[in-house]
């Protein structure tokens, strides 16, 4: 039943973004083909000259372009990597509509395999694709049962609307509201980019209240530049802070992406997770089980992805092995096998 759910809903905003006009045909004509190769040489032939007559007249000026040729490289690759990974952040960021399907199945040694299915959709109202957009995130085959009742509030499905605001001395800012299961919220998300030398730095404010007595905020940093044309290298810092949930949470990472062929992704991070206040089960045998606070890193974790792009440009298939030294298993290594499937439907 739960599945079936599931399904009526991947169908209907399938036939949302059929409305909507998106570009999703399997096979495009040869003319539909050369006109959309054509169209991509005009736009970089235009981006180009405009460029290069900016730079002519700064120059004349004596003023100093604030975009550099290595700082450009480093945002195609920033945004070409982020959306064929299709990452948190680029969901997050992109005002284009899409609907997300990923069914995923994790592996531990120390922990019970799992198996996910998870929709996510943000829609376009077609008065106002710029501003608004509907969407529905965290839709999987637990909590389809959730929407609209007070059970599991926090696992209950997202839906609403989100408004991108125009952007104010270089702060996009999109705000969001909705429901999860009966409780209304809020949300709120600010960024902003500076460009030091050939990086790119881009600092994310992010608020949430709920109508259930529920509070959230985190900061997240980005700090990317390229090692090659062909790559990105990413610092990530964040942190953040829930009303239910005591101290204050840190988190790092250190990634590199490589993309040597167009349909090929590979990615090695490095990570770590931390608390001011991580609450740790310290003898689960107890009755009632002995829980233990401790301040510091209580994650360390290490894990490549080989991502690949198949049969169709909307589907994809990634492999990641990794292992991490958790607190609750005194850091001892836990080997770990996640395997996933991303169904993508919109523009890529």
């Amino acid at each position: 039943m739960r599945f079936f759910k599931l399904t009526i809903f991947s169908l209907f905003f399938l036939s949302v973004l059929k409305a909507e006009d998106l570009n999703t045909t399997e096979e495009d004509s040869y003319i539909d083909s050369w006109h959309k190769e054509a169209a991509t040489q005009v736009k970089q032939w235009s981006d180009y000259a405009d460029y290069k007559l900016v730079d002519m007249a700064d120059y004349i000026d004596g003023v100093e372009h604030n975009v550099s040729e290595p700082v450009s490289i480093v945002q195609d690759n920033k945004d070409s990597v982020d959306a064929f990974f299709l990452n948190e952040k680029h969901l997050d960021e992109t005002d284009s509509s899409y609907v997300s399907i990923r069914p995923d199945a994790r592996f531990s040694s120390k922990e019970d395999e799992e198996f996910n299915f998870k929709v996510s959709a943000h829609l376009a109202l077609s008065r106002s694709k710029k501003r608004f957009k509907l969407f529905i995130n965290d839709l999987d085959q637990d909590n389809a049962n959730n929407i609209a009742t007070d059970d599991q509030e926090k696992s209950a499905p997202e839906i609403g609307l989100n408004y991108f605001a125009p952007e104010t001395y270089n702060i996009k800012s999109k705000y969001s509201v909705g429901v999860r299961g009966i409780y209304t919220f809020a949300r709120a998300r600010y960024s902003t980019e500076f460009h030091p030398g050939e990086w790119i730095i881009e600092p994310i404010q992010i608020f949430r209240y709920s109508l259930k007595d529920y509070f959230k905020e985190e900061t997240q940093v980005f700090f990317d530049t390229k090692i090659t044309n062909l790559s990105l290298f990413r610092i990530f810092l964040g942190r953040g802070t829930e009303s239910s949930v005591p101290g204050m949470r840190y988190d790092g990472a250190i990634s590199i992406f490589w993309t040597p062929k167009k349909k090929t992704g590979l990615s090695l991070t490095q990570s770590f997770n931390g608390s001011t206040k991580h609450e740790y089960t310290q003898d689960e045998n107890a009755i009632p089980i002995v829980y233990e606070q401790m301040n510091g890193i209580y994650n360390y974790s290490t894990s490549l992805s080989w991502r690949q792009n198949f049969y169709r440009k909307w589907l994809f298939y990634e492999l990641q092995p990794g292992v991490n030294f958790h607190k609750t298993y005194e850091y001892e290594p836990n080997y770990t096998l996640r395997v996933l499937l991303d169904i993508y439907i919109g523009n890529i």
